[in-house]
């Protein structure tokens, strides 16, 4: 019988410093990686691990030839532990905000083009609203930002999506559609409707492989039979939006991604007229059960109210588009 069912304390061992060195190893699959990430002695991690497996009475880890991996019963206390500490914090961090209003960390992870305008401007509303709040922001891409909000490494996630994803809970989700980015001068701009087929006329710059809209573009392509030679492939969007507007090319995103783009380069977003390229959102997201902290819960609503605000521009170019289609076809 594990310790943890044979003592009156209950999970005396389930909590603090334990968790963390267990949590550190899951992440760096090592030992010695993880006393050199904690400064704690490999004797002192070794020892904490062996007290949580004979609590919880079975392995957590399978010592492998090329470091430690979580077994079936590490990956459900690694869950366990990573909203434990979460919450833990979320609580300390309401006790600070009590003597302290607006004291609070909030770390943000989201898909590079979200770091040019929108969200900067997003911070820094808030950060005028709550001066002693301090924020980390990184970008990565959508799969990352997904896995550091299922391991706790980021509070708030905000990144596209083609499918809905059971690791992380979506906070907000609206239809973000892969559109034609195009300089207004663009021979496309002024068209009534916009296919796929068109973008074979034009040089185009489209992102790397494991993005939202490659894979749209891609599977669209294939589905068509056609095939779609990039003039410029890259990981960045705006590298790419400064080279459609320098050379008059066409590149692939969301409207919103040319929101607040104060001093850059003018482009417009086109509508393409092909289902499947609507089947994108963007998601706004948090660790799935866990209780999130006053200052992360505040920045959540700021930026949900953002992005709301972005709906209705957006909703509104569109529609104008459909419907100068539609008038032109009578």
């Amino acid at each position: 019988m594990p310790k943890w069912q044979r003592t009156n304390g209950g999970t005396t061992m389930l909590h603090g410093i334990a968790l963390r060195y267990f949590l550190e190893v899951a992440r760096t699959g090592s030992l010695a990686a993880s006393s050199e990430s904690l400064h704690v002695a490999v004797s002192a991690i070794s020892r904490q691990i062996a007290k949580l497996e004979d609590e919880v009475g079975t392995p957590l880890f399978e010592r492998m030839p090329r470091g430690m991996v979580l077994t079936d019963s590490g990956q459900l206390l690694a869950e366990h532990a990573r909203r434990a500490l979460m919450d833990a914090d979320a609580v300390l961090s309401e006790i600070a905000e009590a003597h302290a209003l607006g004291r609070g960390i909030v770390r943000v992870g989201c898909t590079e083009g979200f770091t040019r305008n929108f969200l900067p401007s997003v911070l820094a509303g808030f950060h005028a609203e709550h001066p002693r709040a301090r924020f980390v922001l990184r970008s990565g891409a959508p799969a990352q930002v997904e896995q550091w909000i299922a391991m706790g490494e980021v509070d708030v996630g905000l990144a596209f999506s083609t499918s809905t994803s059971t690791a992380v809970h979506a906070e907000f989700t609206m239809s973000a559609p892969v559109c034609a980015l195009l300089r207004p001068s663009h021979p496309l701009a002024k068209k009534d409707a916009v296919t796929v087929e068109d973008l074979l006329d034009y040089p185009v710059a489209v992102l790397e492989r494991g993005t939202t809209v490659r894979e749209l573009i891609d599977w669209c392509c294939s589905l068509r039979g056609i095939h779609l030679e990039p003039l410029l492939t890259s990981n960045n969007s705006s590298a790419m939006h400064q080279f459609a507007a320098l050379t008059g090319a066409i590149t692939l995103g969301s409207a919103i991604a040319l929101r607040g783009m104060e001093g850059a380069p003018s482009l417009l977003a086109k509508h393409i007229d092909e289902p499947l390229l609507n089947e994108r959102f963007l998601q706004v997201t948090t660790m799935r059960g866990r209780r999130l902290p006053a200052p992360v819960s505040q920045f959540l609503e700021a930026l949900k109210a953002a992005l709301s605000d972005g709906i209705m521009v957006e909703q509104t170019d569109i529609a104008e588009q459909r419907r100068d289609r539609s008038l032109g076809s009578i």
